[in-house]
């Protein structure tokens, strides 16, 4: 009986240690769980300046503190409300059709969907990046229209909504067709000084995806391609906005670049600093975007371009208007085809650019994959929409 009790006593003990170390191990994982969240917690607080001025523009109504921008809310809530509209249209109609076909597309293909973003020839059109990529960690745009800046709209009733209707006009091609349409930026840019630059409609888009604005910062790039900062005012251009935000509710902080520059061959010739800065700041493994890109890389003057991309991309989404077809035609990339295809459209010249090789893979089975149920580039309006899904092939030497 006694050797009974002895065991019994004995196991008790061991039984103590054994959670009491379990215990320890678990409260160990706490703290290293809390730690890691503080870890990724951005230190930056978020811009009280452009934060207001991107909900503004946003059309945020809820999100708008009107008493800092005009006591006549009048004309401020009528913008919120037009916007709300045009957006609640598109984003129906075809931006969260877009944000679940490619998240069929980056699963299927087991592609991380976390990972940077790129997309040369965007303008200002972060709207449709995002819905596309919506949990990249990083996104880089790039374009020839200037960077430009956001007037001091605080306690300007007039500048205010003069500049918001301004900011609506130059959405319009966004709203009703997908893309920007070069010669309404010029115009409404260079001519009718609507807007100064891309920042505007970055930051439209910015709110309209639910961030939060923690920093903007301006910047040149310098010979060797590293971006340096600097303050920004009304009488300077920059090649680069970074604007630095978090979904709202949440705490990982995110970041996107807009790039003023010229990516032609001859641009490149002209200034090795904008190649030197690309090279460095877009990893190899980068996920990227081509549309709506005048056909601009089916010529023999963009040809840098198009390798860098096809180098540099693991998984690329892109319209007939970006890399021809037959770059792809190799063992190097698995390719996935949806929509139809169709001529280019009379702004383009048609016999040139018109790809029989592309037009034979979309009624090939080993290609295409279904329709499209959103439409996205030049054929708005229309069925013969195209995307192409390129995904590159990793392989073992």
């Amino acid at each position: 009986m006694i050797k009974l009790h002895l065991l019994f006593l004995l196991s008790s003990v061991l039984l103590v240690i054994r959670c009491t170390n379990a215990s320890s191990h678990t409260n160990d994982s706490i703290v290293n769980v809390k730690r890691q969240i503080a870890d990724t917690i951005p230190t930056s607080t978020i811009d009280t300046f452009y934060n207001s001025i991107t909900q503004l523009i946003g059309g945020v109504d809820s999100l708008i503190d009107y008493s800092k921008f005009s006591s006549d809310t009048a004309l401020i809530k009528k913008y919120c409300t037009t916007v709300e509209s045009k957006y609640k249209k598109i984003k129906q109609d075809r931006l969260e059709r877009i944000g679940v076909w490619n998240a069929v597309n980056i699963e299927r293909n087991k592609k991380n969907d976390t990972t940077f973003a790129f997309y040369p020839f965007s303008g200002g059109d972060f709207i449709h990046l995002n819905w596309l990529y919506p949990n990249a960690n990083e996104y880089l745009m790039v374009a020839r229209e200037d960077v430009g800046s956001i007037p001091n709209l605080l306690n300007s009733p007039s500048l205010a909504n003069t500049y918001l209707n301004n900011v609506d006009f130059v959405l319009r091609d966004i709203y009703f067709k997908s893309y920007f349409i070069t010669r309404n930026m010029i115009y409404d840019i260079n001519k009718q000084a609507r807007v100064n630059g891309m920042l505007p409609l970055l930051l439209w888009a910015s709110a309209r995806t639910g961030h939060e604005i923690l920093s903007v910062k301006f910047g040149s790039v310098r010979a060797d391609g590293k971006l340096v900062y600097n303050q920004k005012n009304n009488f300077q251009k920059f090649d680069a906005v970074e604007i630095f935000f978090r979904k709202r509710g949440t705490i990982n902080q995110k970041k996107l670049t807009y790039l003023s520059c010229d990516i032609s061959d001859k641009g490149f010739l002209t200034s090795q600093t904008y190649y030197n800065y690309l090279q460095s700041k877009v990893p190899s493994n980068c996920h990227s975007f081509v549309k709506s890109a005048s056909y601009m890389l089916h010529y023999k003057g963009f040809s840098k371009m198009r390798e860098f991309l096809l180098k540099k991309s693991e998984f690329l989404v892109q319209d007939d208007t970006g890399i021809p077809f037959r770059f792809f035609q190799n063992n190097d990339w698995n390719i996935e085809l949806f929509g139809k295809y169709d001529k280019p459209v009379s702004d383009f010249k048609m016999q040139i650019l018109h790809q029989l090789d592309l037009d034979s893979a979309y009624k090939s089975s080993a290609f295409y994959k279904g329709k499209l149920n959103f439409s996205l580039g030049y054929h708005w309006g229309s069925d013969k929409q195209n995307e192409m899904v390129m995904s590159k092939i990793k392989k073992n030497y």
